[in-house]
């Protein structure tokens, strides 16, 4: 499956409401739902086919760490709660072997967030995605199918919103190596804009999903079992003003987990759980999702 806004740093502009947190949190923003790619990432609908995709996700974490990943905000605790819809559309043309397929994402969020001081609520829409276009591609057999594109994310001006444009350039893969194995994952890169209304800029990212699932019953083979989590690491420094913020706050995170999932040509979900740890400069907790697909129209 493939990505929505989830907005996975999962506190960004919404925390930003709380003055005393606007530093310690703006800096650990990302618009990349890191953790959603991690099964069936490089699927695509074929030509003339519309998809839905449904992601739900929880996000609770109990700290924010420094660049040491020593919890920083004392009293710091958060609980997200997210559902964006995605719909998909495969192009009736192609370019060469590529097939061209656009989409768009509408989260809607609720954070609550709060340190020893204070707590804040919001509720709202996030940032919407806009996925103009992207070229697919696989094997004849089928054992291999990926696509790469730009993920531009637009900022609604909200409360919950990052109040910064996002550009992602990506690739999402999966692969069967045998029948009953399927390995997927995205990488990608994220660069930002300046929020101008705090004159901060976050530092560019590199993040990777990955997910190992194994279709391990013979008697249901549409289940499958595995592991799935992500890596993010951030490449440039935060700048306020256009000067470096503190010693660059530069963010990292892994995270790892169990997930399951179950598809048909009829559909999809899938259930994980993500544990967060190794953090620096941003929150440390854990995801839990539900994702599903429904095609919608099939030629």
């Amino acid at each position: 499956m493939s990505k929505s806004n989830l907005l996975a740093a999962c506190l960004g502009g919404a925390i930003l409401a709380m003055p005393q947190l606007a530093r310690a949190t703006e800096n650990g923003a990302i618009a990349y739902p890191i953790g959603v790619n991690t099964v069936m990432a490089g699927a695509l609908p074929g030509p003339g086919e519309t998809w839905w995709q449904n992601y739900t996700v929880y996000y609770t974490a109990g700290a924010f760490t420094d660049g040491q990943g020593n919890a920083a905000v004392p009293g710091f605790k958060a609980d997200v709660a997210v559902n964006a819809a995605r719909l998909l559309h495969g192009w009736d043309v192609s370019l060469g072997p590529f097939e061209l397929v656009s989409g768009i994402v509408v989260p809607i969020m609720n954070v609550d967030v709060g340190t020893a001081s204070g707590s804040q609520s919001s509720f709202g829409v996030g940032d919407i995605t806009l996925q103009p276009l992207y070229l697919g591609w696989s094997n004849a057999d089928k054992t291999f199918l990926g696509y790469a594109g730009v993920d531009i994310f637009i900022p609604t001006g909200g409360g919950i919103s990052n109040n910064f444009y996002s550009i992602n350039p990506l690739a999402n893969f999966t692969w069967f190596p045998t029948p009953k194995l399927e390995i997927s994952g995205a990488i990608g890169l994220e660069f930002h804009t300046e929020n101008t209304d705090t004159d901060y800029r976050s530092g560019s990212l590199f993040f990777m999903d990955f997910g190992v699932n194994y279709h391990a019953f013979d008697t249901i083979p549409p289940l499958a079992i595995g592991i799935g989590g992500y890596v993010i690491k951030q490449f440039t420094d935060d700048k306020v003003e256009g000067v470096v913020y503190q010693d660059g706050f530069r963010q990292q995170g892994i995270a790892i987990g169990p997930q399951i999932s179950y598809g048909t040509p009829n559909g999809a979900i899938a259930l994980k759980w993500q544990h967060e740890f190794a953090t620096e400069n941003r929150p440390e907790g854990e995801r839990f999702w539900c994702q599903f697909l429904l095609p919608l129209r099939v030629p």
